[in-house]
C-alpha cells in the first residue's frame, strides 16, 4: 500500500509537534471510557494531538468488535470523534501506529495505558531510533514515555473502573437469570449507551463467546494427536473450491491461505518483536482451529516456528553467590515470567499463581487440588509485602483477605525440638 493510503488510515488529528496515545483492545466499559478520557486530558495539557487507537482482537475474551466499540467511543465523546481509530492491516500493532505518526511529523509521544498494561508496553521504548532488519528506522521521536492513565490529572484517574472479566464471566453462568446478567453490563457501561443498545451488545457478546468455545470434531483432533501435525497435514487433501468458515479470523478462508493479522504476528516473531499475551494466544487459538482442518506442510512450519519462539526476550536472574544458592532450599527461577524482560509479564505470572494454587496436574499420588481448595496462598515475610499483597488485592477486586498467621510464623506443637546429637561431655579443666 502507498504512503499516502497509509496515512489515511490515521488522519492527523491536529497541527501540533506532540502527540498523546491511547491504546488497547478496549470492550467499551466505563473503565476504557476513563483511559480514553485521559489521553484527552493530557492531550490538552501538553498542548498535544490526541489518538486513540482500539486494536482489532476479537475472541471469547474480546467479544465485542471494534467497530461496536467505536460507536461507543463516539457516543461517550460526541466531540472528539475524530480521535478514535481502529487498527488496520497496515497498523497492527503499537509500533506500526508509531510509525505512522512518525510519518506525519510528530517529534514527541505520550502514550497512555492502563497501570496493568505499562511494563508490558514500555517496549516500544528500545526501537526509537533504532533500524530495523532493513536498515530502516520505523520511529525515531525526541522521547517517547508510556504512562498509566493514572498518572494523568484526568477527574478519573482515582475512579478504578469495571473489569471486564466480571461481564464476560457472568453471561456463561448458567445459575443467573437475563436480569441479573443486564444488572452487571448496565452498571459497567456509560449511561450514555440507552438500555436497548447495552442489552443488544451483551447478546452479542454472549452469541459470540459461545461460538469460541465450541468444541472442534473430535475424530480429527485424536488422529491430529496420535500421528502429529505434520504427518497430518501432509496427507490432507481438500477440493480447491472448498472454504472454512474461521470466526475468529478472516471469513472465508480458502484451503492453504493465512489470515492477514496470522502473518502479521508470525512476521513480529521473526523480527524479534515480543508478542503481548493476547498475541501469542491469537496464534495458539489458529493452531488449535487448524488442527482439525487443512493446512500446508509449510504453513505448519512457520505456525510451529513462532509458537515455539513466541514471545522472544531473555530471562534471567541476577547473580547470586554461590554460598547464598546453596542456603536456598529448591530456590527456583523461571526467566521466562520476568516481568521486564521475560515472555510473560503480569498475565503469565497471574497464570502461575493461579497453577500454583490449585493445579489439577500434580505428580502421581498427589491429591488433584491442594489442602486450601484453590485459595491462593500468599506468605509475606515483612509487613510491607504484606501490605503489597493487599493493595494488589484491592487493585484486582480480589475481595476479602485471610490472615491466618499474623505477623510472626511459628513452630507446630508436635515439631522435636530436643537435639538428637548427644551433650558434649567435659572434664573438670572443661576440656
Amino acid at each position: 500500500m502507498r504512503l499516502r493510503q497509509l496515512i489515511e488510515n490515521l488522519n492527523r488529528t491536529g497541527q501540533g509537534k506532540a502527540a498523546v496515545v491511547g491504546w488497547g483492545r478496549g470492550m467499551g466499559h466505563k473503565g476504557h471510557m476513563y483511559l480514553a478520557s485521559s489521553v484527552i486530558t493530557q492531550a490538552n495539557e501538553l498542548g498535544a494531538d490526541p489518538y486513540f487507537v482500539v486494536s482489532r482482537t476479537v475472541g471469547k475474551d474480546d467479544p465485542i468488535k471494534p467497530e461496536e466499540k467505536m460507536q461507543i467511543y463516539k457516543k461517550v465523546f460526541p466531540q472528539h470523534g475524530h480521535i478514535f481509530h481502529t487498527a488496520t492491516d497496515e497498523m497492527p500493532d503499537l509500533t506500526r501506529v508509531l510509525a505512522q505518526l512518525d510519518r506525519h511529523g510528530y517529534t514527541d509521544i505520550t502514550v497512555v495505558v492502563g497501570a496493568d498494561q505499562v511494563k508490558g508496553l514500555s517496549y516500544v521504548k528500545q526501537y526509537n531510533g533504532v533500524p530495523d532488519k532493513a536498515g530502516k528506522i520505523p520511529f525515531s521521536f525526541n522521547s517517547l514515555n508510556v504512562i498509566a492513565r493514572q498518572e494523568t490529572n484526568d477527574p478519573s484517574r482515582e475512579e478504578e473502573g469495571p473489569r471486564a472479566t466480571p461481564m464476560r464471566d457472568v453471561l456463561m453462568d448458567p445459575n443467573k437469570s437475563e436480569d441479573e446478567k443486564f444488572a452487571v453490563w448496565r452498571d459497567a457501561m456509560n449511561s450514555e449507551l440507552s438500555d436497548d443498545e447495552v442489552l443488544d451488545l451483551m447478546h452479542k457478546a454472549h452469541t459470540r463467546m459461545q461460538d469460541f468455545t465450541k468444541p472442534k470434531v473430535k475424530a480429527k483432533k485424536e488422529k491430529a494427536t496420535a500421528e502429529g501435525l505434520a504427518s497430518v497435514l501432509a496427507k490432507a487433501i481438500m477440493p480447491a473450491e472448498k472454504t472454512l468458515a474461521t470466526k475468529p479470523f478472516a471469513n472465508p478462508l480458502k484451503p492453504g491461505e493465512m489470515p492477514p493479522d496470522i502473518k502479521m504476528l508470525i512476521n513480529k516473531v521473526q523480527n524479534k518483536v515480543p508478542l503481548r499475551p493476547d498475541e501469542y494466544s491469537k496464534l495458539q487459538a489458529y493452531k488449535a482451529f487448524r488442527d482439525a482442518d487443512s493446512m500446508s506442510l509449510k504453513e505448519a512450519n512457520m505456525l510451529a516456528r513462532a509458537l515455539r519462539e513466541g514471545s522472544p526476550g531473555k530471562g534471567g536472574t541476577k547473580t547470586i553467590d554461590k554460598e547464598k544458592k546453596a542456603a536456598m532450599r529448591n530456590a527456583t527461577t523461571l526467566p521466562d515470567l520476568n516481568m521486564s524482560t521475560g515472555r510473560g509479564g503480569a498475565y503469565m505470572n497471574y497464570r502461575m499463581g493461579i497453577a500454583l494454587a490449585g493445579a489439577p496436574d500434580f505428580p502421581a499420588g498427589m491429591a488433584a487440588d491442594n489442602w486450601i481448595g484453590g485459595d491462593p496462598l500468599i506468605s509475606s515475610y515483612t509487613e510491607e509485602e504484606f501490605e503489597m499483597v493487599k493493595k494488589a488485592a484491592l487493585q484486582v477486586g480480589a475481595g476479602k483477605i485471610q490472615n491466618w498467621s499474623g505477623k510472626r510464623s511459628e513452630e507446630v506443637a508436635d515439631v522435636n525440638k530436643t537435639s538428637t546429637v548427644a551433650k558434649v561431655k567435659r572434664n573438670k579443666y572443661g576440656i
